[in-house]
């Protein structure tokens, strides 16, 4: 279901049997989108929203949003939110504090540490958001080809 000529629209990976989704999602409406089509698809698997939102007006904005649409997920983790060269110092709001609004079990993550991600077996991981999501991936991508080789 990768949608072709865009990029980080639902890109689908797999590393092993763990699957992660890559999508540019930053708005409820396309997290709450992405993470149905996921559930669609991977019926009988977790799904792991991984976001991080992007700018701290529009996280104030759309907090009860985001926290509402992160529901559609099993377990829900934060990367920090990616500010705009244009909001420095606009730190009214933190990823813990949208964390603590969303009901399914929500933890924030940190790039130097994505070791959490770990605890979902066969997990579909969907990685969303605007900012430097990516680098989350990448170094999640990197944790599990490590852990795949220590186990060989």
């Amino acid at each position: 279901m990768t949608f072709r000529g865009v990029k980080r629209r639902f890109t689908e990976k797999k590393v092993g049997e763990t699957v992660i989704i890559d999508d540019f999602a930053h708005h409820p409406t396309e997290i709450e989108a992405t993470l149905d089509a996921a559930r669609q698809k991977y019926p009988d698997r977790e799904i792991v929203a991984v976001f991080q939102p992007h700018t701290f007006t529009r996280t104030i904005a759309f907090a009860d949003e985001f926290a509402e649409v992160l529901d559609h997920a099993d377990t829900v983790y934060l990367a920090q939110i990616y500010g705009s060269a244009r909001e420095v110092d606009h730190h009214e709001i933190t990823a813990q504090d949208l964390a603590d609004k969303v009901r399914k079990p929500a933890k924030v993550i940190d790039l130097d540490n994505v070791s959490p991600l770990l605890d979902h077996d066969r997990g579909v991981y969907v990685f969303m958001g605007a900012g430097n999501i990516q680098k989350y991936e990448l170094a999640f991508e990197k944790l599990l080809s490590q852990v795949s080789t220590n186990l060989q």
